[in-house]
């Protein structure tokens, strides 16, 4: 597989993926950037799985510089999470048509699935993005993420549950 090839296949996925992980347009583009070089050096015909896993260290990495960096920030508090806001692509206003109440229902919806989102623990998010927005299968994930499918399945159900209750709280059942 040419760059050109595993670039057209896989950028978007790994874009999104590592932006969901960072939540900074810059960053994840620099960290997709990063991430592609790291598969072009070791060459081959990567599996998705590989690539999404040589896209999760290339950011683990990345967290672990900055955290020395920053002599123990919490990467993931709010001031961080400039840029790349999920609930912009999430129910587009339009997205699904309608009515000026329906876009602004479906513009409530994104912005209260983007904040259950953002409160779900890393690797919930992790692996409910890798399940629902990118479409790999457990087995991927596990191989991805690097730990069992049966934890692959337990996390995909708690981050379902977590955010079924934090919308129902905020009155917007699914």
């Amino acid at each position: 597989m040419t760059m050109q090839q595993l670039t057209d296949r896989y950028l978007d996925g790994v874009f999104r993926f590592i932006l969901s992980l960072v939540r900074d347009a810059e960053a994840a583009a620099d960290l997709t950037q990063d991430a592609f070089l790291k598969l072009q050096r070791a060459g081959g015909h990567p599996s998705e799985a590989y690539v999404m896993a040589t896209a999760r260290n290339t950011v683990l990495s990345w967290l672990r510089r900055r955290a020395l960096e920053r002599r123990h920030v919490d990467v993931w508090a709010p001031e961080d999470l400039e840029g790349g806001r999920l609930e912009e692509g999430i129910l587009r206003p339009g997205s699904l048509g309608g009515t000026p109440d329906r876009v602004l229902r479906q513009r409530e919806l994104g912005a209260a699935l983007a904040a259950a989102l953002d409160a779900l623990p890393r690797d919930l998010r992790e692996v409910f993005h890798l399940s629902e927005m990118e479409g790999l299968r457990y087995e991927q994930i596990a191989e991805v993420v690097g730990c069992p499918v049966g934890t692959v399945a337990s996390r995909k159900h708690l981050a379902v549950r977590k955010l079924r209750e934090h919308l129902e709280r905020s009155g917007h059942a699914l």
